[in-house]
């Protein structure tokens, strides 16, 4: 009888270990990587560009994926790099150069590849004023 208890002690106990180990896994492991460098930068009416950057870091078995930023024009690459950790792309895809054509307030894109995500709108923020600019996407799978 003794040694059931021994083991459910021993049982529960590894498996608290377990446990807290993951958690701490999870906790201390980032949820998004940092970007690698900027590809591309495009000019938007009012102040704003939409920025291409690249995530190269997954490794020989992950691809590489770019997310682009809508955001004021920064004065540095590295600014854009710093800001975008903080930001949420509008699209997010392996394709590279989706930047087609600006007019106005539209920004017309095309990927010909898989797309993580997309949001046919996107804001930024000038001089204390919102910004909007609406995004057409064509897509296309090769």
């Amino acid at each position: 009888m003794q040694n059931q208890r021994a083991i459910k002690w021993a049982f529960w106990g590894l498996l608290v270990i377990c446990l807290l180990q993951a958690l701490y896994i999870f906790i201390s492991s980032p949820f998004r990587p940092d970007p690698s460098k900027v590809v591309s930068a495009t000019n938007v009416s009012g102040g704003g560009a939409v920025y291409e950057l690249l995530y190269d870091t997954g490794g020989a078995t992950v691809a590489d994926t770019y997310r682009y930023f809508l955001m004021e024009v920064q004065p540095s690459d590295e600014a854009v790099l710093e800001k975008s950790k903080k930001m949420e792309p509008f699209l997010v895809t392996k394709s590279g150069n989706a930047v087609r054509e600006v007019s106005g307030d539209k920004v017309k894109l095309k990927t010909n590849n898989t797309i993580y995500k997309f949001h046919g709108v996107s804001i930024f923020k000038l001089n204390g004023e919102i910004q909007i600019v609406r995004f057409e996407l064509d897509a296309t799978v090769p």
